[in-house]
């Protein structure tokens, strides 16, 4: 990306703009998915409140809408870490599946700090420590 138009003009148009829009979406999902969560949440308690009768047919489709999107991203992400698994793997998975929105939580965290760090700390890069590993003599 140090020259847009070149890179553009190696990987064509589209592939660039889909390039973007994939790399951009994985980042924008990240950030924003406590904010979907507060949001579906928010619709949650506000349905509950309302008179079944009294809520618009447009406030219930579009909250529809954002239920099915959030389960369905969910079960493709479920999907597609379970068909690259070996039959052993998938026995073993049990009800860790049940666990995948905290693990997008924890992403979206990792998300927010490394843009909070990338602002604060520019040239920092935070390693993950590692210990030594002793080798036996052979």
């Amino acid at each position: 990306m140090r020259d847009p138009a070149r890179l553009a003009g190696e990987m064509g148009f589209g592939a660039f703009l889909i390039f973007h829009l994939m790399v951009g979406g994985m980042l924008v999902s990240s950030l924003l998915h406590p904010l979907i969560i507060v949001f579906l949440g928010l619709g949650v308690i506000s349905l509950l409140q309302a008179p079944a009768v009294g809520i618009p047919p447009l406030t219930l489709a579009l909250f529809v809408m954002d239920f099915v999107n959030i389960l369905g991203s969910y079960l493709i992400f479920l999907g597609l870490g379970i068909g690259s698994m070996i039959d052993h793997e998938k026995r073993l998975i049990g009800r860790r599946w049940a666990m995948v929105p905290f693990y997008w939580m924890l992403t979206s965290y990792a998300a927010w700090r490394a843009v909070l760090e990338l602002h604060s700390k520019p040239f920092f890069w935070s390693k993950t420590p590692h210990q030594p590993v002793k080798r036996k003599p052979d």
